[in-house]
């Protein structure tokens, strides 16, 4: 199944190759509207002017639907399972009836929600397959350790928890010694300790410095919540090689700060993985794009007629008005005071053309509906490496938190 959906993956990306891979802030001085989009789809948005923040899908307009129809066929959505289903129980056999062992002890004045939400859900998964099979869990990129200390007041389970990270270190210790006083027998099950995560770590010997009495015997789980960029890869390949580790349960993030695949079928450009973060339940929900996306594509006019290509401006600018947002960027980009255009000349700049600014958005949201096959084929890599390993009894993408509150959403589990 993976497979064949990887396939119609990748020959989606390769159709609109240049709406991915092109720079939003040259919209303008490129003119991608006419570069990046299909003719049949560009007519089609242009002749009713569409806005796709409030189109709704309907006969009227049937090549946008197609397109839109088609990436959502092929995200993640469509060949992942939900957590509260059934299908969850077919996954991981251990787990049985999730809502049996739902845990909400979560120490919220630690958290903010979002936090809060993702160490519920994920720790309640890995928490219940980690008692039911005796099993010690290893959590790796544990910043914190919200998670970890979730698994031993909730589930009970002995927790080894990992990051290179001296400063999430004494935050976690900290947070740790406040806890003590009400759960000190839990708080007892974590060993926290500070060390760089590759796949070539060690977690054997860290568990036997740590957890003298633990006896292995395919008796650990793997797991990491919003593990950066190559750390999933590290962890992935660390599972396969260690006999000791039977569950892997990991929730990746930041696919911008990997430039690697696992399997060496295709090469993300750094925009494609940068348009793989982006949301779309979010943006759909708020019916709008950063307003910073606009202006740095006016500005981009502006520097180009400076003579100035190539620039890295970043965010944080004031965004009340162009000008204002201009000034910013020229002082962070080092611009000579005496080449820096009038306030004047800045505004009748933007405003030939803020008529753009509807077509702007429109093409940034085609560009979110193609992120989440871009989130799908970065996933999909790791699962087939998964599979084609032959060390796996059952795989899996789980759909874990709610999307509007979380946008990295996705697990991956693998039994072996």
């Amino acid at each position: 199944m993976y497979d064949k959906r990887f396939e119609e993956i990748l020959n989606f990306i390769n159709i609109y190759d240049k709406l991915i891979n092109c720079h939003i802030v040259d919209f303008i001085t490129d003119d991608l509207w006419k570069l990046c989009l299909p003719d049949e789809l560009r007519l089609e948005l242009e002749s009713d002017d569409i806005e796709c923040f409030y189109w709704m899908e309907d006969d009227s307009h049937p090549v946008l639907n197609q397109f839109v129809k088609q990436a959502r066929s092929l995200s993640l959505q469509s060949c992942s399972t939900e957590i509260n289903s059934k299908d969850l129980a077919n996954v991981l056999p251990v787990v049985n009836d999730l809502s049996k062992c739902k845990h909400k002890d979560v120490k919220t004045e630690f958290m903010n929600v979002k936090k809060s939400h993702e160490v519920e859900c994920l720790g309640n998964i890995v928490g219940a397959a980690a008692a039911s099979t005796g099993s010690l869990v290893i959590d790796a990129g544990a910043g914190k350790a919200y998670l970890s200390t979730f698994l031993a007041e909730n589930h009970n389970v002995p927790v080894l928890a990992i990051d290179s990270s001296q400063s999430c270190c004494k935050g976690a210790t900290f947070r740790q010694n406040k806890l003590k006083k009400r759960t000190k027998h839990s708080q007892n099950l974590v060993q926290y300790i500070v060390n760089e995560i590759n796949e070539n770590t060690n977690y054997i010997k860290m568990i036997n410095e740590h957890f003298h009495e633990w006896k292995l015997d395919k008796n650990l789980v793997l797991t990491g919540l919003h593990a950066c960029g190559s750390l999933t890869h590290s962890v992935i390949k660390t599972f396969l090689a260690t006999k000791d580790i039977h569950l892997l349960c990991i929730v990746p993030c930041c696919y911008h700060l990997t430039n690697e695949t696992l399997n060496q079928r295709i090469s993300f450009s750094k925009n494609a993985r940068m348009l793989a973060q982006q949301s779309v339940e979010r943006s759909t929900k708020t019916k709008s794009v950063s307003s910073s996306l606009f202006y740095r594509a006016v500005l981009q006019v502006v520097l180009h007629s400076m003579g100035v290509y190539n620039a890295r401006v970043g965010r944080g600018g004031p965004l009340h008005d162009f000008p204002s947002y201009a000034l910013w960027a020229f002082s962070k980009i080092g611009v000579v005071p005496e080449k820096i255009p009038s306030v004047e000349t800045l505004e009748s700049v933007y405003r030939l053309h803020e008529h753009l600014s509807k077509r702007f958005y429109t093409f940034q949201m085609l560009r979110i509906h193609t992120g989440r096959v871009l989130e799908a084929a970065i996933m999909l890599d790791r699962i087939l490496f998964l599979q084609k390993s032959n060390l796996c009894s059952k795989l899996a993408i789980l759909r874990l938190f709610d999307p509007i509150l979380s946008p990295r959403h996705y697990g991956i589990v693998a039994v072996k």
